[in-house]
């Protein structure tokens, strides 16, 4: 699917579809076939991507918070 530029119906079957279009950009161009349109680390750095605002403690709440969420589910699903 990639290399045919199927690139939608790739991201949606590896469960990408939600993934931001930087992020996408970035790894599409990081895993090229062709090593010459591969980036440099100083480019890879410079990426829009790797400049957005990471925070450590928000990431780890939400992914939590979704973890809390799936297990309820789990246990709603379990107790039918």
């Amino acid at each position: 699917m990639l290399l045919t530029g199927k690139l939608e119906q790739y991201w949606k079957k590896t469960g990408g579809q939600n993934l931001s279009d930087e992020f996408k950009d970035l790894i599409l161009r990081m895993f090229s076939h062709d090593g010459k349109k591969r980036p440099t680390v100083e480019e890879v750095k410079n990426h829009p991507w790797m400049q957005v605002p990471f925070s450590t403690k928000l990431t780890r709440q939400n992914i939590t918070e979704k973890l809390q969420e799936k297990r309820a589910e789990k246990t709603a699903d379990s107790s039918r």
